[in-house]
C-alpha cells in the first residue's frame, strides 16, 4: 500500500466527497487538467496529486487505498468526516486523543485501518471502533 501525505489524502477525499469518480480523478490528474477540480475547492493544492502521479502508482492509490505517512489527531478526525461522513460528538466520542464508539461497516473499517499511520492503533469492540495513539 502506497503512503501519501495528509494533504494528498485531503485532496483525493475532497474530490470524492464532491461526487468525482475515481476514474475521473485519475483521468484529470494524468492529463494535468485541474480546472474543474479547482472550482470545487480553489485553495486546495491539486498540483500535488499531479506530482504524486509522477512518483507513485496513483491509480492504485485512488482505486485500492493508501496509508497516510503521518496522521495527526485533527487530521484523523477530518479524514473520518471526509471519507465516512462521521462527526465527532455526533457519531463517535472523543476523549483526549482517543476516538471511541465509531460505527463503520467491515469495508469502511478496513479502509480506516489502511489509512492509519504507525502512530495509531485501531481496535473493534462491542461499542464500536476505537482508535488511539500507539504506545
Amino acid at each position: 500500500m502506497e503512503s501519501i501525505t495528509l494533504m494528498e489524502a485531503y485532496a483525493i477525499e475532497t474530490l470524492r466527497g464532491n461526487g468525482i469518480s475515481n476514474d475521473k480523478i485519475i483521468e484529470n490528474i494524468r492529463a494535468n487538467d485541474l480546472e474543474e477540480f479547482k472550482t470545487i475547492k480553489e485553495n486546495m493544492d491539486f498540483d500535488a496529486l499531479v506530482e504524486l502521479d509522477k512518483n507513485a502508482d496513483f491509480e492504485s492509490i485512488v482505486n485500492d487505498g493508501y496509508k497516510v505517512k503521518f496522521l495527526t489527531f485533527n487530521g484523523l478526525k477530518n479524514l473520518i468526516k471526509m471519507k465516512f461522513g462521521k462527526f465527532a460528538d455526533e457519531d463517535y466520542q472523543v476523549d483526549e486523543f482517543v476516538i471511541s464508539g465509531l460505527e463503520l461497516d467491515e469495508n469502511q473499517q478496513k479502509d480506516l485501518e489502511n489509512i492509519l499511520s504507525a502512530n495509531w492503533t485501531l481496535s473493534s469492540e462491542a461499542g464500536g471502533i476505537t482508535v488511539k495513539p500507539t504506545k
